[in-house]
């Protein structure tokens, strides 16, 4: 997910609100998300979460929101991006860029899960900083603690 030379100093970590929930059906489609409650027969007008094809139409879109930005200051997998700079200076310009085209595509983000000018941040289960990749200490810390499997079913 991140640029391997690591010349990146400043970095924010941007996660999408209810990702799937922000990708409109398209209309002849509707009919095929009913379902029926007591109140009343309803369909999704916006993609709901579950269907066969959600997390592929989602990273989808997300690359064609931002082809221009892929690879060259940002990176995106599913709902978490990396927006990546090598200065502040240019990290603001970067993240300009990034927000005008949430805005422009209409696609909310995560306030309680984003992090802005960061020099390191946990992203996709990782430690990513300027000295690299580097595995989470607390996800090391929860395999470490777990209790060696006693029977055939535990393992």
């Amino acid at each position: 997910m991140v640029d391997r030379t690591f010349e990146y100093e400043v970095m924010s970590f941007l996660d999408t609100f209810s990702e799937y929930h922000q990708i409109q059906m398209a209309k002849e489609d509707e009919e095929k998300t009913v379902f029926i409650t007591d109140f009343g027969t309803y369909c999704y007008n916006v993609m709901p979460f579950g269907l066969k094809n959600a997390d592929a139409t989602y990273q989808h879109m997300i690359d064609v929101v931002f082809r221009d930005q892929r690879g060259r200051n940002l990176e995106a997998y599913v709902d978490d991006i990396l927006v990546k700079s090598k200065t502040l200076e240019g990290h603001l310009g970067n993240l300009r860029e990034t927000l005008d085209i949430l805005r422009r595509f209409n696609l909310k983000l995560n306030p309680t899960k984003c992090t802005f000018g960061a020099a390191s941040g946990k992203c996709l289960g990782y430690l990513v900083s300027v000295r690299g990749i580097e595995p989470n200490p607390d996800k090391i810390s929860a395999i470490l603690s777990m209790p060696s499997p006693k029977t055939a079913k535990e393992i």
